[in-house]
């Protein structure tokens, strides 16, 4: 796996310890959504509103882009090293006690405890990536981070299929999973120590502001194409879902090569034609084969979009100031997934299928606009750079395999 971190001007160490610190808390979120569901609906002994009626869920969202908005704002202004070990702890904690208490108000306390566990360190952990990485190399390693995610979340689920996992040991194999985190902290000492100045963003938000609307655009097709696919695609859509996860782990590593190789705009045009594509293909034929064609093509573009929204903000930001765009980046999913826990999924079934996907393809090719007339983020001579760099190491190989075939 030497190629990966080949002419990486990022140390080892750092680059272990931002990738541990980051998948293991990416990593959580994934596998604990996938079961929160039966989490709530036991904690709350099948309340048909809080637990089975997803309010739980919907109070978990709203409290983790609350502390997401706290911790873009604070975390520069108290010891980074603390408050990441503090979250982290908090996390595990938090979620051990999903063994431990029952009841309706215990549950909102659950949500509390699960909202601050994702959303308090969230923006100082990926700001850490920005810090740690230099601009050409950035989306390589955001790369290695969404694949260090997708692989741990990977075992964690095959272990407890093949195991047949009581929810009692699954939540405590989740707090394992988020205890992953703290290795970063026993690595390396994830801080910044330089002074930083003062700088205005006012120009950086405002192209940051055209890379977020097709963010924005992307996430909420993304979260409401489920509603093209009917019920009775149950065994296609969990062949779907993971083929899906592996499409974005390998995808995601390939569009961060990619990025660092074209810059970010390719990357995001493509992955919205290929969302875009995937809902036509539902429209067109929905049969169990274009179900499944339609997660594989999600993984694909979900790939590039969790990468290259780890590597922009980052990109337009400077050191002082990266909290508030990664606060930004993932508040704005969180903020969706917030909004359509509440829209309820019947009022949106009464679209046909084919208009409906219609409608988000066209969304999703509209948000190509600003992104197309936005600055990249990867300037050009970094790019040229990095091809001429590219052009001497192959012509130096192929001068030493004449050299030595004379």
């Amino acid at each position: 796996m030497s190629f990966l971190t080949k002419n990486l001007k990022i140390s080892s160490r750092k680059l272990v310890a931002v990738t541990l610190l980051n998948s293991g808390t990416l990593a959580w979120f994934f596998v604990i959504i996938l079961n929160i569901e039966d989490i709530f609906k036991k904690i709350t002994l099948g309340d048909p509103f809080w637990g089975e009626g997803g309010f739980c869920q919907l109070l978990f969202f709203g409290f983790a882009i609350f502390w997401a908005i706290v911790g873009s704002l604070v975390g520069r202004k108290i010891d980074r090293r603390k408050l990441l070990f503090s979250w982290i702890m908090l996390g595990v904690f938090g979620t051990i006690l999903l063994d431990l208490i029952q009841g309706t108000g215990l549950a909102v306390i659950a949500s509390f405890l699960l909202g601050i566990s994702l959303g308090l360190g969230l923006p100082t952990s990926t700001a850490l990536v920005a810090d740690y990485t230099n601009t050409e190399e950035r989306a390589r390693v955001s790369g290695i981070v969404i694949l260090g995610t997708f692989i741990i979340a990977f075992i964690a689920i095959a272990v407890i299929q093949m195991l047949g996992l009581e929810l009692f040991n699954i939540v405590l194999l989740i707090a394992i999973v988020r205890a992953i985190s703290l290795l970063a902290l026993i690595i390396d000492k994830c801080d910044i120590t330089e002074k930083v100045e003062k700088i205005s963003q006012a120009p950086n938000l405002r192209s940051f502001a055209m890379y977020i609307f097709p963010w924005a655009m992307f996430a909420i097709a993304a979260g409401l194409a489920w509603n093209l696919i009917p019920e009775q695609y149950t065994s296609e859509i969990s062949v779907g879902s993971a083929i899906r996860s592996i499409f974005i782990a390998v995808f995601g590593l390939i569009w961060g090569i990619l990025a660092d190789r074209i810059g970010r705009k390719w990357p995001i045009i493509i992955g919205l034609i290929t969302l875009g594509i995937g809902f036509n293909v539902l429209a067109f034929n929905l049969t169990g084969i274009s179900v499944i064609i339609y997660f594989a093509l999600a993984g694909v573009a979900w790939g590039c979009f969790f990468v290259m929204f780890l590597a922009i903000p980052g990109d337009l930001s400077a050191k002082g100031s990266r909290e508030k765009f990664y606060g930004l980046g993932y508040i704005l999913p969180l903020s969706i997934l917030f909004a359509l826990s509440i829209v309820p999924i019947p009022i949106l079934r009464i679209f046909p299928a084919s208009s409906f996907a219609q409608i988000l393809s066209a969304i999703l090719f509209l948000s190509i606009l600003p992104v197309y007339r936005a600055e990249d983020t990867l300037k050009e001579g970094k790019i040229r750079e990095r091809k001429m760099k590219d052009y001497l190491e192959k012509l130096a190989k192929k001068l030493s395999e004449e050299e030595q075939n004379s």
